[in-house]
């Protein structure tokens, strides 16, 4: 998730191959503003722009093809953005990672902005700087995902592929020991994985990735339908697992939400590190009051610079803070 600078200088179109264009789904109620936004959108970059005006319109529109981005305003005229992009989000009517850029204006960016997600982005109104900075990216790829595939059937590999690279950085790897080159070298979000390879057995490339990373996501695409295939999978520490032949259109979806949950247990785990640490922090700090409160300054002097080497590394939250400070207030 990101908010977009406000610099309000003049604009570089955004650099395209001749046959290269962004889809973009342009949502607003208002149908002059709708036509000046997209008049904008045409002198800053090459664009297919399709213009919804309002949420139900949008949702029909975005389930029938797919799209580079969503820009849209707050107000769909029939729902707000927020409940349109939960829709988005769930996966039920289209990809669900789709990037979505929020129009707003300059006092509601510090509002709204806890509400978006990581693929969301505040957009100020009026910045066309701002809205090409973001399509470049989009267009580049630079916030694309990488996604290693695994396969050895070349017809498979590619189809896969194709399904994936408007969505995420794409890598194929025709063998074990290629996929293991590839990913040592790349460390992939995520990596889709045949079981069934010339060389090195699958498991045996999942064991090995995950030896390195036991967080590293890995689906594993199988032909064998056996729900005790599955459970040993899962126990072997898939993040998911899918059976041939694939289903391409929902190869995506799938990707997406299994990055998904792999980032909803990362942010759990670092969370729980976060207050393990703190609680660390706080009981080295309550002991060396309880050896000042007895007169003893050296020991409660090497708890405090114990307690200040490892502030260094930890965060505390907002609230966090404001407890402190308001104990020190109290004084």
């Amino acid at each position: 998730m990101s908010t977009l600078a406000r610099d309000r200088g003049a604009v570089s179109p955004v650099e395209r191959p001749s046959s290269g264009t962004l889809d973009i789904m342009l949502i607003d109620p208002d149908a002059q503003r709708a036509l000046v936004t997209a008049r904008e959108l045409e002198r800053i970059a090459a664009i297919r722009c399709a213009q919804k005006g309002s949420g139900r319109e949008a949702l029909a529109g975005y389930s029938r093809a797919r799209f580079d981005a969503i820009l849209c305003q707050l107000d769909l005229g029939d729902t707000d953005c927020w409940r349109w992009i939960r829709m988005v989000r769930s996966g039920r009517f289209g990809y669900e990672a789709t990037p979505v850029l929020v129009l707003c204006q300059e006092n509601e960016l510090s509002e709204f902005t806890p509400l978006a997600d990581q693929d969301t982005s505040l957009i100020l109104e009026g910045h066309p700087p701002a809205l090409a900075e973001e399509l470049r990216a989009i267009h580049a790829g630079t916030r694309r995902i990488a996604v290693l595939v695994v396969e050895d059937e070349d017809l498979a590999a590619q189809s896969a592929a194709r399904a994936l690279e408007k969505f995420y950085h794409v890598d194929i790897a025709r063998d074990g020991a290629e996929a293991v080159r590839l990913w040592q070298a790349h460390r992939h979000a995520l990596v889709v994985l045949d079981l069934m390879l010339p060389d090195v057995p699958g498991a045996r490339v999942l064991a090995a990735l995950l030896n390195e990373n036991p967080q590293q996501p890995v689906i594993v695409v199988t032909a064998h339908d056996a729900i005790e295939t599955h459970q040993e999978l899962i126990l072997a520490g898939a993040a998911e697992f899918v059976s041939k032949p694939l289903d391409l259109h929902t190869l995506p979806q799938l990707c997406a939400r299994t990055l998904q949950r792999q980032a909803c247990l990362s942010n759990a785990l670092r969370s729980s590190v976060r207050e393990s640490n703190w609680a660390d922090l706080a009981l080295r700090v309550r002991v060396a009051h309880y050896q000042l409160e007895r007169g003893r300054h050296a020991p409660a002097g090497a708890h405090l610079r114990r307690a200040l080497l490892d502030a260094r590394t930890i965060e505390p939250s907002d609230d966090q803070w404001a407890l402190l400070l308001g104990e020190f207030e109290s004084e």
